[in-house]
């Protein structure tokens, strides 16, 4: 019994499907080895001995050594560090969520003169590398008197989080005005109708249903302020100041460098971040979706 040509070429269609389907399966796991082995390979080298780290290319250590990362916490001074770069990131993050979600929440809701050129000014401002403006950035803080030798703990720090607030602008700006696109304009509307001030529309309804956008937003910057080395080498001139990242430096200071030593100093350094990203990971993924599908 013969098959028609309709059956066919629907079976031909579904053939073709499954198979780029497999295509496409094999090069996501490829890309996810390729990103997750460095990290492991991290792991795996925190608790080697440096010989080992050299010599076993394994992933697996002949002997864990759980003293390398107790000792590198303590050299490591974790818990003054760590307050350090807390007290950065966490009002870096407060203040990019409180600042672009009004922002996002104009462009989104409001009407005024100019608005889709402002905003694609914003969108313009993602595609300028931060070190470009880091030396004009630099005199400018050292003539607001917030950096420099004779700057207070305070205000050197408030000299890094300004600026790294500012930068987080346009992608901020970006994901809650999508993510206010996307909802229902009618309970905008009803609020209105109800006697509330814009103000209570942005305050009671639209930013409690954007925790997504929230999330995402938060963890963002809070990786990006938590892991930033350049700006803040250049910045802090007190050691007693330095964040995490930057007192990484001096775990090992000997000639011959000492692998695993470094290795668990990064394994203790990017444990706040997966924490937090662990928690948080539903969000982030639910505001980033928000922010691509309209």
């Amino acid at each position: 019994m013969t098959r028609d040509p309709l059956s066919l070429s629907i079976d031909g269609l579904k053939l073709g499907q499954k198979f780029w389907a497999l295509i496409s399966f094999l090069c996501l796991l490829a890309y996810l080895v390729i990103s997750i082995y460095p990290f492991l390979w991290m792991i795996s080298s925190a608790l080697k001995d440096n010989r080992e780290v050299l010599t076993n290319t394994s992933l697996i250590p002949k002997e864990i050594h759980w003293e390398i990362l107790v000792d590198v916490w303590n050299r490591l001074d974790f818990w003054q560090y760590f307050l350090n770069s807390l007290m950065i990131s966490v009002p870096i993050v407060i203040g990019t969520v409180i600042i672009y979600s009004l922002a996002g929440y104009g462009f989104s809701v409001t009407k005024f003169w100019g608005k889709e050129f402002l905003y694609v000014f914003f969108m313009g401002l993602i595609v300028v590398p931060t070190i470009v403006v880091l030396v004009p950035l630099v005199q400018e803080l050292r003539a607001f008197g917030l950096i420099g030798r004779d700057a207070s703990k305070f205000a050197t720090y408030v000299g890094l989080i300004i600026p790294a607030i500012n930068g987080g602008g346009p992608w901020a700006i970006f994901l809650f005005r999508s993510y206010f696109d996307s909802l229902p304009r009618d309970l905008r509307d009803a609020a209105r109708i109800d006697g509330c001030t814009e103000w209570g529309v942005y305050a009671r309804i639209y930013l409690p249903l954007a925790i997504p956008a929230i999330a995402t937003v938060g963890i963002t910057n809070f990786i990006s302020s938590w892991n930033a080395y350049v700006f803040p080498s250049v910045v802090i001139n007190n050691p007693d100041w330095y964040t995490l990242p930057l007192q990484l430096r001096f775990l090992d200071m000997q000639t011959v460098v000492q692998w695993n030593v470094r290795m668990a100093g990064s394994l203790i350094t990017v444990l706040p971040v997966i924490i937090a990203f662990i928690f948080l990971q539903r969000y982030y993924i639910r505001g980033l979706t928000a922010a691509a599908v309209k």
